[in-house]
């Protein structure tokens, strides 16, 4: 004696079933993309943190140079060599002249 299973429980276990497989599929799709996400911003960030050192490396390797030290020496501190004379411009309106025309 054979036993029929009928044919609407299979059909509404499978369209459970599906409807459970897509919201998980979703669910992972929207984390993927997420992570993604978060991956390219780390690459970006590693890059600029890259390109950073390596001008602070250039930095580094003028650091003991003559010149860098008298360059910072002027642009930091205003220092001046002996025979030099600053010219301090007070107006510079007057020689450039207004841009209120």
């Amino acid at each position: 004696m054979r036993k029929r299973v009928r044919l609407l429980p299979i059909l509404i276990v499978l369209a459970c079933v599906s409807i459970a497989f897509f919201y998980v599929s979703s669910k992972l799709d929207g984390g993927i993309s997420d992570v993604t996400q978060q991956y390219q911003q780390a690459v970006v960030t590693g890059n600029d943190l890259e390109n950073t050192q390596n001008t602070l490396k250039q930095t580094l390797s003028t650091a003991k140079s003559d010149a860098f030290i008298e360059n910072q020496a002027r642009n930091l501190y205003d220092y001046m060599k002996q025979d030099e004379i600053r010219i301090v411009i007070t107006n510079p309106e007057a020689l450039y002249g207004t841009d209120g025309k």
